[in-house]
């Protein structure tokens, strides 16, 4: 299973992070087009095309951002412009269903595959249904599952395990958007998931992370008295996160 590192832009400066990538180059990494071609660029950098996810940016409108129809419009061009001239492999569709519509996001992944002239990865979200499940699982060979983060109950997800492990006996490749338990990685048949954690918790909770026997284990730093250093802990966790990759690279 590949595990996706997030965010990978954020939380130290460029410096450090060019010093942490020295020392344990990530294998992995997804980057939103919301946070600009040249943060996609020096992702991409770190790991080649082939490992690189291309996030459409979707998930930012879905969760506060303000746009039109028509700013959206223009997004999407550029989006398109961006992926067919750096030749991006893999990219997801723009998945704001609950801002424009299914019939629109469907227009525009029409529109974006007639321009770049390969398939994106479709994204679903359970308001799609289960039959459009099946559907995107006779259509694409990779395919992706969005509402993970913030509108999947805790009782929904053994109808996500079972929907991945359909499109799994189908022979369909599944992402997992924004998948962070890590503990439970191993009930599930994602081909790929990608997780921010490493860098949201230590920005935003000061928790530090190891890989330790097959799992990641988080903590609360203990300051002492001290200030955290809080780059040196986001460099931290994206070195034990890779190890979590390399690890995960082995599992099915």
């Amino acid at each position: 299973m590949r595990v996706f590192l997030a965010s990978t832009g954020s939380g130290m400066s460029k410096g450090l992070r060019d010093k942490t990538v020295k020392i344990c180059r990530p294998r992995y990494i997804l980057e939103t087009f919301f946070n600009g071609e040249k943060s996609c660029l020096e992702a991409m950098s770190i790991v080649g095309n082939d490992n690189f996810l291309l996030d459409s940016g979707a998930f930012s409108y879905m969760n506060g951002a303000k746009v039109t129809l028509s700013q959206m419009d223009s997004y999407i061009d550029k989006y398109i412009k961006f992926i067919i001239n750096y030749k991006i492999k893999h990219y997801f569709e723009i998945d704001v269903d609950n801002i424009f519509g299914l019939d629109r996001v469907e227009f525009w992944r029409n529109k974006m595959e007639s321009a770049i002239g390969y398939q994106c990865i479709p994204v679903w979200h359970k308001g799609r249904g289960v039959e459009y499940w099946k559907r995107m699982c006779k259509k694409y060979s990779y395919i992706a599952i969005g509402g993970l983060v913030f509108h999947v109950k805790k009782q929904e997800y053994e109808l996500i395990r079972r929907l991945v492990e359909y499109a799994y006996y189908c022979g369909v490749k599944v992402h997992g958007l924004g998948f962070t338990k890590t503990r439970e990685l191993k009930n599930y048949k994602f081909y790929s998931v990608d997780s921010a954690s490493w860098v949201v918790s230590a920005t935003r909770g000061q928790q530090i992370h190891f890989f330790k026997n097959g799992y990641m284990k988080t903590r609360q730093l203990e300051k002492k008295g001290h200030k955290v250093d809080l780059p040196k802990l986001v460099a931290h966790n994206m070195i034990e996160w890779t190890k979590f990759q390399k690890y995960m690279d082995g599992v099915n």
